[in-house]
């Protein structure tokens, strides 16, 4: 199993560290609350303050996102569709939640490996 990053691993980090690590942690936006069996949006991005490189060697290749240990959505990315300058990266996704979510998203650069976001806990009403 290869290693998952995160933006806490490198906290405690000079302010280079701590940029690295931004622009490789993907954030997960979404409401802390959802209705039962009604579509349920979720943003996923790449980084909060420092764009990450979109170069041939140096870009995300996909974003996942994750309830618990079930797989409930996964974008592809296309390098080239975003051109060649650093950029915030975004995935949209839309879930219809049955009970409570423990959501976390993964993301693959190709040069610095997987990252994982935070968990963020959406309850879920009329369970």
């Amino acid at each position: 199993m290869p290693r998952l990053f995160s933006y806490v691993d490198f906290a405690g980090g000079s302010d280079k560290v701590r940029n690295y690590a931004d622009k490789h942690s993907p954030v997960i936006i979404c409401n802390s609350e959802a209705e039962r069996n009604t579509p349920f949006k979720v943003k996923v991005r790449i980084g909060t303050n420092v764009k990450h490189p979109n170069a041939p060697d140096h870009h995300y290749e996909y974003i996942q996102l994750w309830n618990l240990e079930t797989l409930v959505g996964e974008v592809k990315l296309q390098r080239s569709s975003y051109g060649d300058n650093p950029v915030h990266i975004e995935a949209d996704f839309t879930i219809i939640p049955k009970v409570s979510l423990r959501l976390t998203a993964v993301a693959y650069c190709n040069k610095h490996g997987l990252w994982r976001s935070e968990e963020v806990f959406v309850k879920v009403e009329g369970e």
